[in-house]
């Protein structure tokens, strides 16, 4: 690379303010960027998921002084072996579900990385066995980074996939449903229509979203992720309800946030929590009222949605997130998802390569029996949710 590099690093909530406008400089040049890639994902991520913000460093790419890519890890460590590894990892929570870098060039993106790992391995108070990326898409700057890194020790894990829904006209996708959904959902229009009057809402702007953010926990928590059930839902959690408002304020400056709800009367009985990067609609969360599952208010909101967006327009795709089960029916493409494991060629580092190479080896195993081992409730299932 001719041009002059230098390479810098920052941490915690300090370090995330000092690169502000550089972080804008980059996503504002990056031709397709996604929610998470956006400096106010790790504002809402710092201040509400984790306990340790200083842990959290954000080693900054600069070509001739312009700032050109962010590389977040944070600082953790891993039990392998009977070992305490050490490990640099893209920030990861049960509440972040996708990851990558921040990269204005990807396709300059390869010869970054071996000029900051360089930096990382120089850097006097900071010690690392192996870099790991979690749930990183298969078209990520993070993928494109590693794709041909051949002086290093690289192990890729599949990791389920990441479904997403092209929108176009609504009665265009319903003809390409199969006959059983297409009659499933004629069936809960009309038993949402026996209940009462149902309408629909979506808010994009304070003070409504405030008022809708307070109904998306009512129903969210209704079910069996409430206190008599799981006790995960996000009302329960303060750091996990910290996160959400969070995201619902910040984004919501730029009209990046987006409550949908579904009214039976004066009562919200489903709930989506989404937000908006580019010409893509993110839905992060869902939620509905058990009580009234025989009409599927969750497919009868999406329904909504897709009609929604449809009148709106400028909004090309909609990305579920995860490959759950619900998705089914609306005939999804889906993307890969991976995760990487970058180890350093020292002693410790061979040991976590070895280790995860060998995982990779049982895994296709490990798929054929895990069902088998659920079906004699030897291993516990996972509980589906319904949308």
């Amino acid at each position: 690379m001719s041009q002059n590099v230098t390479i810098k690093t920052y941490r915690g909530l300090s370090g995330l303010d000092e690169i502000a406008t550089e972080w804008e400089c980059i996503t504002n040049a990056m031709e397709y960027k996604r929610f998470f890639h956006l400096a106010e994902w790790y504002y809402c991520y710092l201040n509400s998921l984790e306990d340790e913000p200083n842990t959290v460093l954000f080693t900054v790419v600069y070509i001739d002084n312009d700032p050109e890519a962010i590389f977040p890890l944070k600082i953790s460590s891993q039990r392998m072996l009977g070992l305490k590894m050490r490990v640099l990892q893209l920030p990861s929570h049960l509440h972040m579900c996708l990851n990558d870098f921040v990269v204005a060039k990807p396709e300059r993106v390869k010869t970054y990385v071996p000029l900051v790992l360089k930096h990382l391995r120089e850097m006097p108070d900071l010690s690392w066995d192996y870099i790991y990326l979690p749930r990183v898409l298969e078209e990520s700057s993070a993928v494109l980074a590693l794709a041909e890194q051949s002086n290093t020790l690289n192990v890729r894990r599949s990791c389920e996939h990441c479904d997403y829904v092209v929108m176009r006209p609504y009665n265009l996708m319903f003809q390409g449903f199969s006959k059983t959904f297409r009659s499933n959902m004629r069936r809960a229009r009309k038993r949402a229509d026996d209940l009462g009057n149902i309408t629909y809402t979506s808010a994009s702007k304070r003070p409504e979203l405030d008022m809708a953010y307070e109904a998306f926990l009512d129903v969210e928590a209704s079910g069996w992720k409430g206190q008599k059930g799981s006790a995960t839902a996000i009302k329960i959690d303060k750091r996990l309800e910290s996160f959400y408002r969070l995201l619902m304020e910040r984004y919501s400056g730029s009209g990046g946030c987006e409550i949908h709800i579904m009214w039976l009367d004066k009562k919200p009985i489903s709930v989506e929590f989404s937000l908006i990067t580019d010409d893509t609609l993110y839905t992060l969360k869902i939620g509905y009222d058990e009580n009234y599952s025989s009409c599927s208010p969750g497919h009868l909101l999406r329904e909504y949605i897709m009609n929604y967006y449809e009148n709106r327009g400028g909004i090309r795709f909609n990305n579920l997130i995860t490959a759950a089960s619900w998705h089914t029916g609306w005939k999804p493409q889906c993307y890969n998802v991976f995760h990487y494991y970058l180890c350093r060629p020292t002693v410790r580092g061979w040991i976590a390569y070895m280790y995860q190479q060998s995982l990779l080896q049982i895994r296709p195993a490990w798929l054929i029996l895990k069902p088998k081992l659920k079906a004699l409730n030897i291993i516990p299932g996972r509980r589906l949710v319904r949308a």
